[in-house]
This record gives C-alpha cells, sequence and structure tokens, in this order.
C-alpha cells in the first residue's frame, strides 16, 4: 500500500512561502497572505497526520508563521482565521510530554529511591541525601521497576545523577518521617 502524498497547489487558495535566510518576502496583499496562512495550516496538519513533509517540515513552518504574522501587521491587516488556527496548531500541548526530571519509563524506578532514601537518616556530610549507599539504593530501585536489562553498575550511575537533581534531594527530605530528620 502506497502512502499518499502532500501536494501542495501553488494557487490563491493555498500556498507555502517560500523560505530564504537572504531573501526577506515583501508581501502586504491580505488576500495572498490568507492563502499562504490556509498553506501552511494544511501542510502542518497533514505532517502530523504521518506524513511527509516534502522539504517542508516543521521547523520550517515555524518562522513562515512568524514572517506570516510581521507581514499582516506591515500590511496593517487583520490576520486570517487560518492564521490563528495555525499558530494553536503549533502551540497545541503535547499529551505525551511530561513534567517530571526523569523520563516517564523511569518514574516508578525514581520515586522508589526517594522513598528508600528517605526512610534512612540525612547524610551528616551533606554528599547525599542519606546514608544510603547507592549500591543500597540501585538493589532497590531494581526490585521496584522490575527492570531486567539494567546492570548493578548502570543502576548505581542512575541514582548518582538523580542524586545531584534538586527535585530529588527535596522529595528525599519531604517524605523523611520526622524521627529520622537531623536536629539543627
Amino acid at each position: 500500500m502506497k502512502r499518499k502524498e502532500l501536494v501542495v497547489m501553488d494557487n490563491e487558495e493555498s500556498r507555502l512561502p517560500p523560505l530564504d535566510p537572504d531573501f526577506l518576502i515583501d508581501e502586504g496583499d491580505p488576500a495572498k497572505l490568507a492563502a499562504y496562512a490556509r498553506g501552511l495550516l494544511a501542510h502542518l496538519q497533514v505532517i502530523r497526520s504521518g506524513q511527509k513533509a516534502n522539504r517542508y517540515p516543521i521547523t520550517k513552518i515555524r518562522p513562515a508563521t512568524v514572517w506570516l504574522l510581521e507581514a499582516y501587521i506591515a500590511a496593517q491587516a487583520a490576520p486570517a482565521a487560518e492564521a490563528g488556527q495555525l499558530i494553536r496548531e503549533l502551540l497545541k500541548v503535547d499529551p505525551k510530554a511530561s513534567t517530571l526530571p526523569v523520563r516517564l519509563s523511569n518514574a516508578e524506578a525514581y520515586f522508589a529511591a526517594i522513598k528508600f532514601e528517605a526512610a534512612h537518616p540525612p547524610d551528616p556530610t551533606g554528599k547525599a541525601p542519606s546514608t544510603a549507599s547507592k549500591y543500597a539504593v540501585a538493589v532497590r530501585m531494581l526490585k521496584k521497576s522490575g527492570k531486567k536489562f539494567m546492570s548493578q553498575k548502570t543502576a548505581e550511575g542512575q541514582i548518582r545523577g538523580w542524586r545531584r537533581l534538586e527535585h530529588y534531594q527535596a522529595n528525599v527530605v519531604l517524605q523523611r518521617p520526622a524521627s529520622l530528620r537531623a536536629k539543627s
């Protein structure tokens, strides 16, 4: 089964603006600007549906959108509805994105390591969040996460990196019981 390729027609209804960093496009006709907005929006939707970009990827659509808005401002014309839709589509939230400081696949192991470290008293030297060794935390993390293909050394390296994260350190302190907190 052959994939359907994108064909952008260069007519007045829909077109893609040429992008060249050495060439500034000076367009003042609102009808042509609206055609560019429709073309960019249609092309972006085609790319997001899984089809090929045909030498006009999203990384080119973004600067073309900026140029388009600047052209509308220079022409002192109201942007077409498609320009608003284009901006909305470019700024759409990625539902797969995460705000965690670690990969989503490692989140369970990350929080297991925090919980394990919180069960130990704080390190008196301040070099680590707790007196638990990297080895002990890594063993616990490997048991909780169920990762069969990760070595002990890899897990210890991951713990070393996590211990540097402010989020990790703060959560260890936050989850530590009052009886284990250092007395100031």
